[in-house]
């Protein structure tokens, strides 16, 4: 009379079981299933954002330095010095410039007013490292610094940026300058005549890019993380231990290409993609520099390993697992024990049967 006890029938409890675990079982694992592709979703989503915000910076910081070139292009110091020099008499041109593209610039020409405007510039703006001024003929008429040359008309940006009279605005390829020990790229902008903006001459500078390819070398930027910077053909221009001399190709990129056919043309997004180094989300932006500089047809990548963006929640994940796994365990376990059960229950019925059937044979017979 002091003890309680609770008597549940064995196939009550199992079909219980059965009804309750089961379907829930199954409605964890499809939950959790969901909740990795959802928080999949999300770190992609941000690793987008992220990768957007840098190209935004890669295209301003571009753009802002053309501008502050076009600015001194259009300063009246320079024009008027690049229109001086304009008109003077351009008879037996070719043989002066042969001559002149060994010969070192004067010390008049690095006095006159738009070498002095140049400086000032400079001095206002530590990314400029060297500025130079043509004329129509590539002779340098204004310039920052004294000159090994004192004509350009040789020069693959010059004569492109001055195209035969009708001017265009050129991006030059990274180099690497070993006196200030940074990268820099050669912007080249005509110079326009104000009164039939025919082009009379071309503004060069070089201009120091070390700043913002070193926001890419860093080996990780947010959680594991990391951030590169991809040329067009794959190569990557700036990324963790690589820099563009050094010609390493993007598996990011390669695998993008494969998956989407041009990640150029294709609007900004994330992707997971299996690499080498193993499964990583990816989300990638196009500068849109390639549009107006064919040479910089850059896209930015950030890539995370896809099991260190979930570890804060792979731990629930698997206890979840765990969970409906023990339950279909525990499930199992009760059918086992149901089906010995009964079959013991039954055996003695099945002897005493048997039994019978013998003594009935032996009286026939």
């Amino acid at each position: 009379m002091d003890r309680l006890e609770v008597r549940v029938s064995v196939t009550k409890l199992l079909f219980s079981l059965i009804v309750v675990i089961v379907p829930l079982s199954i409605v964890g694992l499809i939950l959790t299933g969901r909740s990795e592709k959802s928080l999949d979703n999300a770190i992609g989503t941000d690793l987008k954002t992220m990768a957007k915000l840098y190209s935004d910076d890669v295209s301003q910081f571009m753009l802002d330095r053309v501008n502050e070139v076009m600015a001194m292009a259009t300063d009246p110091a320079i024009v008027q010095a690049v229109s001086s020099a304009a008109g003077h008499s351009t008879a037996n041109q070719d043989a002066r410039t042969s001559a002149a593209e060994t010969a070192p610039a004067t010390r008049g020409m690095l006095g006159n007013n738009a070498s002095q405007v140049l400086r000032q510039r400079r001095d206002l703006d530590p990314r400029l490292l060297r500025v130079v001024a043509t004329d129509a003929n590539g002779t340098v008429v204004a310039a920052t610094h004294r000159l090994a040359i004192s004509s350009y008309a040789q020069n693959e940006l010059w004569q492109a940026a001055f195209n035969k009279g009708q001017g265009a605005i050129k991006i030059g390829d990274i180099l690497y300058d070993e006196l200030t020990k940074s990268y820099y790229v050669t912007i080249g902008v005509p110079v326009s005549d104000p009164a039939s903006s025919a082009s009379i001459g071309v503004l060069s500078a070089a201009v120091n890019i070390s700043g913002l390819l070193s926001r890419f070398q860093q080996s990780q930027i947010a959680n594991g993380a990391r951030a590169m910077l991809v040329n067009d053909n794959g190569v990557i221009v700036s990324g963790p231990n690589a820099d563009v001399f050094a010609h390493v190709p993007s598996p990011e990129f390669a695998t993008l290409h494969d998956s989407l056919g041009s990640p150029q043309g294709s609007q900004n997004g994330w992707i997971t993609a299996d690499l080498p180094a193993g499964r990583h989300l990816l989300g990638y932006a196009n500068t849109g520099l390639k549009r107006n500089y064919e040479n910089l047809g850059w896209l930015v990548i950030v890539a995370q390993d896809e099991r260190q963006a979930l570890a804060p929640t792979r731990q629930l994940a698997q206890f979840a697992m765990l969970m409906v796994v023990l339950g279909f365990l525990m499930v199992l376990l009760l059918c086992v024990y149901y089906y010995l059960h009964h079959t013991q229950r039954f055996a003695h019925l099945t002897e005493e049967q048997f039994s019978k059937e013998q003594q009935s044979h032996a009286a026939t017979v």
